[in-house]
Parts: structure tokens; C-alpha cells; sequence
């Protein structure tokens, strides 16, 4: 204000005003002034954890907020009037926290499209867990969680979570592998009465050896099963070394009863499975003490046949193989095929596939589709020279004339009998072993006939195939089954079919030991060792019950079905009354004993099952095991013998994938985590991971298709909405252009 007297007497009222307003500014730039040049305080440090989570925001150069860094949410931090109080209260409720202990068991409502709302729950362990899991079931490296794109994504995903390095994956891998283990071990332990073993061996691109050992088995719920159980390396090839390393793996898996092994017929593995047998009846847990203890790979004896049957059509294979490897040799000449096979109107789904020489059912694939284009073949020899001149040269086999292409058909159409049979046998999803003797004996019957044909190559064919079945499966020699040995001394070429096959048969409620079963095994041995070989299947059948029987049938199984059974009571002593009745209850007028029947018997006196392609014989047992228990009990270890190696050779292509080039440094321990914890987590879900060529080509094509009529749509659309200018007195519009 100015003082009376002064300036102020001679202003005007606006003057004055101006005249208070610059002094006032003079004022205050004068103290900022005195301010600056004060010696300043030292700030001090933040004491308070609170800021470790909080970010500071600063308003005209004084704090005013805290910036959450889990929610970015603001919360007020003045240090006259908030303090951090405020920001620790927001710290402890706040949903986006990781470190708030006291709301981890608090989810988060979560909304997905066409689902009801549900809670959702952040747990990082869980969430590791499932990551090691896809490392394991989707064959990932370790070090997948490391990429740039996994980690982006998971950051939009889930920004809370913390990605793991490789070595934290691998941990929780081999943690994964001992739970799930650990499982397996239990139940085998608590509820698996006995197992069937195949087994396998495998060399890697280090040239190590490796040995599968795989269990079958039927749980209580009559669910068939298979768990690879072991993978790991071989020190020696001979037979006591191979037993002695499944010794070893039962021991581990604390697995004492075996029913079977099944495997190939190399001697040295006969020699280890002659190992467990003796180790097995010396424990006494063996079954018929061990005589039908090995199982040989029927999908091993089908390739011996049909690779004897093959040499006879040695040259007209290598000339369907040779234009079919012509063709596939490029993309111009597979898509010109392809134009000449809708003109001749050639109507296959499959297309041309190459074979792998030393295996026929890949040879059975190429020459089933290769006759469907044998007029294709010929018109594209019209058209390009190169193909004659190639397939003629001295290297060449020469193009397929009208007698290959009839070889062919003819091969095809006897190895379709075998393809099917050996996916039959090679099914690990369901029962196998029932089926078996029908199966063979009717490649048995398909022998017969080509060898009674005039055709002098089906003959000829049948009459080598027929020599290698023999070996195995058409000869029955009746001192074999009448030895008491334990296989000592035995030969091959003198060696029946497992009886467990049989049992298997006996044991299908369509079948049973009824005449359509004696028949089978007749045309199986003719009518002369055909009769032998059914009385010692009954023989065999009757002695099998009888041991499950005193094996683990209750002691007071009366004894007689039918007979009054008193409730339990409080023991009594002297129960004559109910002795004397029991005894008259078993002895007939006549004096001879009237014991009422079995349990095999009784279901064998019932009437048969409908024979139909969808019999579910696991669902029978399940209904009627409480009827039949000890047959029941019987059933679930016989049937769920494999009769081939192919679950446990399965494993060699999942070991292949994981010790490629690129991983050959792993370890045999993670090697068989990796291969043992993928089945076991797979389960019973058949994954493939190899690409369909067909299926690719066809997805390809919807998919060009598809942007194509997306764009002329798009293009007619643009054309119909531009505007026409006009010209001179009569307004045109120019055509829309074809591009």
C-alpha cells in the first residue's frame, strides 16, 4: 500500500491498482531471490518400504501421489497429511499385488466369451508346473521359456508371472517326473494285481544303446493300459545282461508279479527272458510255472512271412518304385500328374506315396495307390520324354508294363490281408490277445487258397509264406505241451502258440470252448493235430482256473453254490448239525459225490454272445465279474497280454525326436524323464505330430481359395461405390478393371 502523503494522493483508483500489482510481483521475486540463495537442504533418503512398490508424482515440485506399480493407481502421499500410512494401507488390499499374502487365496472374477463368469486364482507354482508339463507332452527345449515370442506373449498374457530360466525348467521337469512316478508306483503297489512286459531296444545317433521296458495292464475299472516304465542304457547285449537290467527296473518299480514278456526273437532275448522266468518261479509268482512266460512279437513273425513272399516280385516292385519316385522327384512333375489324373477322372483320395524298402507295409501303401493311377502313369510317359529316357537308362529298372501293373494288384491285394492283420495286432487303445487266434487262422485260410491256385505266382508266393507261418503258428507238436520242463532244451521250429492265446479266446464270451472255437483251431492245425491241439487247450484252461482258484479264491468258497449260507455270528463250537447236513448236501443217493458246478462251468454252460464287431469285452467282464470273480480275476491278467512289441518300439520315435542332433548332450537319466513322463501324461491320447502332406495341400488350397473370393468380394464392392464423372453431355463410367 502506499502511505498518505506520497504517490498515492495524485493517483486515480485504476492507477493505483496497477501501481499495488507490479509491487507485489517485486515483492515475491525478491524473496524467490533471498530463496536461491539460502544454502539448501539435503534431501533426505526415503526410508519407507512403501516406495519400493509406489512411484512418486510430483505436483508444482512437491510430492502429492503415489503411482502403484502393480495397478497405477494414485494414491495420495503428502508428507504434512498422508504420510505413507495411506500407500501402505493400498499396498496391503491391493488385487494386483504378488506379494500380498493376505489375499492369495482370493481370485479374480474372470470373464470369457459364451462362458459364465468364473473365479480366477494367480498361483506362479501352478503355473510353472503346467509350463514344465508342455516342455515334456509338446517335446520343447528348455530353454523355450527364454524365447523373445514366448516371453511377450506371457507378458501380455500374464505380466504378473515371473518366466523361469532353463535351468528352473528342468528342475521342475525331473519334479514332474518323480510326482507322476511316484503315482504309478502307488498304484501299481495298491491296485494292480499282475503286468504284462514288452520290451525293445534302440540305438541313438551317439550310437548308445538303449532298452524300453513298457507295462500292459487292466486297472479294477477295466480300463486297458500301457506305461513306459524305464528307458535306459544297455552295457551288453547278451541274454543275462538284458535280464538282469529288467531285474533291476522291476526291483525299482517294486513290480513282483509278471504274467508275460513279449519280444522279438533274437536269441539273446531269449536268453534274458529264460532269466526272469527262473527268477520269477523261484519267487513263486509265476503262472502255469512259467512254461507260456514269453510272448514272441507277432507284428516281427508277419514281416518274416511277408518278406519271404516279396522276393518273388522283386523286379515289378522296383519298377512301381522307380515312377513313383519319378514323379515325387519334383513339384512341376507332381502337379502335372495331378492335372492328367482329373483328366483321365481318376477318383483317389490318396496320392502317390514312396515306400522304405525294408518295410512291406510302407511297400503295401505305395503299390495300393500306385494301380489306382496305372492309366495316368501311361499318359504322363506321352508327355515327357524325360520319363523314358530316365527309367530306361542302365541305371534304370524300365517302366512298368501290363505284367507289373497285374504283379502289383495281385500284391497288393495279398498284403492287405497282413496289413490289417498287423494293426490288429499292433493296437495298444484296446484288447488285442482275444482276437489273435481268429486272426491268424484266417491268414492261414488265404494261404491255402493262393497255394491251391493255377496262378503259378500266388502260388509260388503262398508256398514260401506258408514255409515261414509253419515255423511259427501252423504246426502243433504234442510233446511240447506234454513236457514238464520249464522250455529246456526247446526249439523254435518246435514251438507252439502261446497257450495264453487261447485262454484269451476261451475267455471272450463269444467264443468261450464252444464248437466255432474248436473249428477255428482245426483250420488253424487241420482236423488231425487240430483235435490234439483242442484237448490240450481244454486240459490247459481247466488247470489255469484251478490254479487262479487256489491262488485267490476265498478259503470258504464252498464250497457249493447253492448251498444255505448262515450270517456271521459269534463263533460257535460244535456245529454238528451243520456238518451232517453239508456232508448229506454232497453225497447223492447213490453214494456218489453231487458237487454243484464251477464257476468255469457255469460260464461255460451259458449261452454265447452275439459275435458283433463292436463287443466291448472289458464292459462284459466289468457287469459280470461280481458272478464270476475268479474267472474275472483271470481275465484282467490274460487279456492284457500284447502280442507285439509296437508300445514299447513307439517309444524309440518319441527318444528320436528328443535326442536329435540338436540335444544329444542330455543325459540317459533326463532322456528317460523326458520319454517315461510324456506317456505317462499323454495317457491314452494319441498325439501326432508329424504333418500331413495331403492334409496340408488341401488346407492350402481352401485357404487361396478362401482370400480370393475375400478380395474379388472386396474388389466388386470398391468398384460399385466409385463415382462416374461425367463426360461431355452424356455421363459415362468406365468398366471396372478385371485386375
Amino acid at each position: 500500500m502506499v502511505e498518505p502523503g506520497g504517490l498515492g494522493d495524485d493517483m486515480t483508483e485504476e492507477e493505483m491498482r496497477v501501481y499495488e500489482e507490479e509491487q507485489r510481483k517485486i515483492d515475491e521475486y525478491e524473496k524467490e531471490k533471498e530463496m536461491e540463495q539460502r544454502p539448501t537442504r539435503r534431501q533426505m533418503k526415503k526410508r519407507s518400504p512403501m516406495w519400493d512398490h509406489f512411484s512418486e508424482v510430483l505436483v508444482d515440485g512437491m510430492l502429492k501421489f503415489g503411482k502403484c506399480k502393480h495397478c497405477n493407481r494414485d494414491i495420495k502421499a503428502v508428507s504434512e497429511v498422508n504420510g505413507t500410512s495411506a500407500l501402505k494401507s493400498h499396498f496391503n488390499t491391493c488385487k494386483y499385488n504378488p506379494h500380498n499374502d493376505k489375499n492369495k487365496n482370493q481370485g479374480t472374477l474372470q470373464v470369457i466369451q459364451g462362458e459364465s463368469p468364473s473365479v480366477h486364482k494367480f498361483d506362479p507354482e501352478a503355473l510353472r508346473k503346467d509350463i514344465a508339463k508342455m516342455i515334456i507332452v509338446d517335446e520343447l527345449p528348455f530353454a523355450f521359456t527364454e524365447k523373445a515370442g514366448f516371453r511377450e506373449v506371457m507378458s501380455i498374457a500374464c505380466p504378473r508371472f515371473n518366466m523361469p530360466s532353463r535351468r528352473t525348467c528342468t528342475r521342475d521337469v525331473v519334479k514332474v517326473y518323480f510326482e507322476e512316478r511316484a503315482k504309478l508306483k502307488l498304484f501299481f503297489k495298491q491296485s494292480c494285481q499282475r503286468v504284462c512286459l514288452t520290451t525293445d531296444g534302440w540305438t541313438s545317433q551317439t550310437q548308445d544303446c538303449y532298452m524300453t521296458v513298457t507295462t500292459h495292464f487292466i486297472d479294477p475299472e477295466w480300463n486297458l493300459h500301457k506305461k513306459i516304465i524305464s528307458f535306459f542304457l544297455v552295457k551288453g547285449h547278451k541274454g543275462d545282461d538284458i535280464g538282469k537290467a529288467i531285474e533291476k527296473c522291476l526291483m525299482e518299480w517294486g513290480i513282483k508279479n509278471v504274467m508275460t514278456i513279449t519280444i522279438d526273437n533274437a536269441s539273446a532275448n531269449d536268453g534274458g527272458v529264460g532269466y526272469i522266468r527262473k527268477k520269477m518261479i523261484k519267487t513263486g509268482n509265476s503262472i502255469a510255472e512259467g512254461k507260456y512266460f514269453h510272448m514272441r512279437c507277432a507284428a516281427h513273425i508277419i514281416n518274416l512271412i511277408v518278406t519271404d513272399g516279396l522276393k518273388e516280385l522283386d523286379e515289378s516292385i522296383k519298377r512301381v518304385r522307380a515312377v513313383v519316385r519319378y514323379i515325387r522327384h519334383g513339384p512341376s512333375r507332381i502337379t502335372r500328374f495331378k492335372e492328367l489324373a482329373q483328366l483321365e477322372k481318376v477318383d483317389s483320395e490318396a496320392f502317390l506315396s514312396l515306400d522304405v524298402c525294408t518295410r512291406w507295409n510302407s511297400t503295401y501303401l505305395m503299390l495300393a495307390t500306385a494301380i489306382n493311377f496305372e492309366k495316368v502313369f501311361a499318359r504322363y510317359e506321352e508327355e515327357d520324354p524325360l520319363y523314358t529316357l530316365d527309367l530306361t537308362s542302365e541305371k534304370g529298372p524300365g517302366i512298368p508294363v501290363d505284367s507289373d501293373w497285374e504283379n502289383a494288384t495281385k500284391m497288393a491285394e495279398f498284403l492287405g490281408q497282413f496289413y490289417h492283420l498287423t494293426l490288429s495286432v499292433s493296437a495298444t487303445l484296446h484288447v488285442t490277445m482275444n482276437q489273435f487266434v481268429m486272426d491268424i487262422a484266417e491268414i492261414n485260410v488265404v494261404l491255402e487258397e493262393w497255394a491251391d491256385s493255377d496262378d503259378i505266382l500266388r502260388k509260388t508266393m503262398a508256398k514260401k509264406m506258408q514255409d515261414k507261418y509253419d515255423k511259427y503258428w501252423g504246426r502243433w507238436h504234442e510233446e511240447v505241451e506234454n513236457e514238464k520242463g520249464k522250455g529246456k532244451g526247446k526249439k523254435k521250429e518246435e514251438e507252439n502258440v502261446n497257450m495264453f492265446v487261447f485262454a484269451a479266446t476261451v475267455l471272450d464270451p463269444r467264443f468261450k470252448l464252444s464248437n466255432f472255437t474248436k473249428l477255428a483251431i482245426e483250420e488253424l492245425y487241420g482236423e488231425l493235430n487240430g483235435g490234439k491241439a483242442w484237448e490240450a487247450v481244454k486240459t490247459f484252461m481247466h488247470a489255469l482256473f484251478e490254479e487262479y482258484k487256489a491262488k485267490y479264491a476265498p478259503s470258504d468258497v464252498s464250497k457249493h453254490v447253492g448251498a444255505p449260507q448262515s450270517e456271521p455270528t459269534q463263533k460257535r463250537e460244535g456245529r454238528k448239525l451243520l456238518s451232517r447236513i453239508n456232508k448229506k448236501w454232497r453225497v447223492g443217493a447213490d453214494g456218489e459225490a453231487s458237487m454243484s458246478k464251477s464257476e468255469f462251468e457255469k460260464y461255460l454252460h451259458e449261452e454265447n454272445e452275439v459275435n458283433r464287431d463292436d463287443f466291448n469285452i472289458l464292459k462284459w467282464w466289468k457287469d459280470n465279474a461280481s458272478r464270476f470273480p475268479t474267472l474275472a480275476r483271470m481275465a484282467r491278467d490274460v487279456l492284457a497280454v500284447p502280442v507285439s512289441t509296437v508300445a514299447s518300439e513307439s517309444a524309440f520315435s518319441t527318444s528320436g525326436r528328443i535326442l536329435n542332433e540338436f540335444r544329444t548332450s542330455l543325459t540317459p537319466f533326463m532322456v528317460q524323464a523326458l520319454v517315461c513322463a510324456q506317456d505317462w501324461l499323454r495317457g491314452s491320447i494319441t498325439i501326432n505330430i508329424e504333418e500331413d502332406e495331403e492334409e496340408l495341400l488341401r488346407l492350402e488350397k481352401e485357404l487361396i481359395e478362401e482370400l480370393g473370393s475375400t478380395n474379388s468380394s472386396k474388389s466388386k464392392a470398391s468398384s460399385s461405390k466409385s463415382v462416374c464423372k461425367p463426360s461431355g453431355v452424356v455421363p459415362s463410367c468406365p468398366p471396372p478393371s478385371s485386375t
